[in-house]
């Protein structure tokens, strides 16, 4: 009942794609391998979200936060990046997953957008969510 709460922005699985996405053949044999062993004990989370916005807004966004290790993330490799994850949550069935339309908002700068996405974290509870905050055009 009062258990306590982890929060984490990755999933084993996801560090998968990334290998997908970088290594060649045969250093992804090797990841392979390693991967199996490491991915055992692994705990199943409550919840996953994923954030999902269009490539422009994910460059913007990189480019924004200006961290020295995805300098190299260029617009093919996250159009890349974005279809595996799209892939992947398509068939992920793992954990409860909330799947969030985050082009039009900004968790990380505005507080009523964290709020809003906290709200629907609270409120779900197994399965398959979507969650649209986008303002609707009227």
């Amino acid at each position: 009942m009062f258990q306590p709460v982890r929060v984490a922005d990755f999933i084993m699985e996801k560090d998968r794609l990334f290998a997908q996405l970088t290594l060649d053949e045969e250093e992804f044999k090797l990841y392979e391998q390693v991967y199996a062993h490491v991915t055992l004990d692994t705990p199943t989370p409550d919840l996953v979200i994923y954030l999902q916005a269009p490539v422009d807004v994910l460059q913007k966004r990189v480019a924004k936060r200006g961290r020295h290790y995805e300098r190299f993330m260029d617009r093919d490799y996250l159009e890349r990046l974005a279809e595996s994850y799209t892939r992947f949550f398509h068939d992920f069935c793992d954990a409860p997953l909330l799947i969030v339309n985050a082009a039009e908002i900004d968790f990380a700068s505005n507080e009523s957008d964290y709020r809003l996405l906290l709200e629907q974290v609270k409120k779900t509870r197994g399965g398959r969510h979507y969650f649209n905050p986008a303002p609707l055009a009227v």
